[in-house]
């Protein structure tokens, strides 16, 4: 039987309905196919509940052979990381902070249009996303091509955590999530509704989730997983580092193949107290040894 898509929209729209959690974006204007899905991934992609995978928590305070070998010209005796790629929120130069964003080379998409749910500002240094009720949204980046790189290094924090959220407690909500994709490849979603996407990693802070557990969604068991960095206690900067091609061969079993996009997402769709959370981040550095 020949299913249109309008009734695909109004299956997820059902699924949604029942039981919305975090989703995430397939920022690839570089491909076709995945911008023409990309609205069934907006509204579907990570809905349902989470599953803990056992014994597989990544190491981020060790370098593994293949993240060395990952960045042959990058290293030197000495063995101190370099920077291969930074985004620094810190240079805003007043004006809108949308069109700051844009220079470099973020896109906004579903919530993060609304100016009225979302109040983007820098002060002090850092990109502040406020959220003001239920939302979701997407603050994507495309223009990323990082053929070399071993761990990202993160200066953020949480200014309101959302009020119940938690992957252990299957309210897959945050205040902010930085996603990192990898290569083109296309793995299957896992249901027939939602189109299928390039490897990623979510990392997040939470109040309430194990530090450096990974996390599944309902959908993405091939390719997707979400990573809980610290703890911090509202209005703290905390640095974190993650090991991205450790945690990629522990949780997918191959080598990490290039990045090619980042996004910042939000979502309280789920949270308490009408969905109020905020927080901020400094900088973004890809590192490699």
């Amino acid at each position: 039987m020949k299913i249109s898509f309008n009734q695909k929209l109004n299956a997820l729209s059902r699924a949604f309905r029942q039981r919305s959690t975090l989703f995430a974006i397939l920022p690839w204007n570089k491909w076709s196919r995945f911008i023409a899905g990309i609205t069934l991934i907006i509204v579907s992609v990570f809905s349902g509940n989470v599953f803990p995978e056992d014994n597989q928590q990544a190491d981020i305070q060790r370098t593994s052979k293949a993240v060395k070998d990952n960045c042959p010209e990058k290293r030197d005796t000495d063995g101190i990381q370099k920077m291969n790629f930074v985004i620094d929120f810190s240079d805003y130069p007043g004006g809108s902070v949308h069109e700051w964003l844009k220079s470099k080379g973020f896109r906004f998409h579903k919530g993060a249009k609304n100016r009225k749910l979302i109040e983007l500002s820098a002060p002090d240094g850092a990109l502040v996303i406020k959220i003001q009720k239920r939302v979701r949204g997407f603050i994507f980046n495309e223009s990323i091509d990082l053929k070399e790189f071993s761990r990202v290094r993160l200066e953020w924090g949480i200014i309101q955590y959302p009020k119940d959220a938690s992957f252990e407690r299957k309210i897959n909500n945050e205040a902010l999530m930085v996603y990192v994709f990898f290569g083109s490849e296309k793995l299957s979603s896992g249901s027939f509704f939602i189109p299928d996407s390039p490897y990623f990693i979510g990392l997040f802070l939470s109040k309430d989730d194990e530090i450096n557990k990974p996390y599944k969604g309902k959908y993405f068991h091939k390719g997707g997983r979400y990573v809980c960095l610290g703890s911090p206690e509202p209005q703290k900067t905390v640095i974190t580092e993650f090991d991205l091609v450790r945690a990629f061969q522990t949780y997918f079993k191959d080598e990490a193949p290039i990045i090619s996009g980042i996004c910042l997402a939000f979502d309280t769709s789920s949270s308490g107290d009408g969905g109020k959370a905020a927080a901020f981040i400094k900088r973004m550095e890809f590192l490699c040894k």
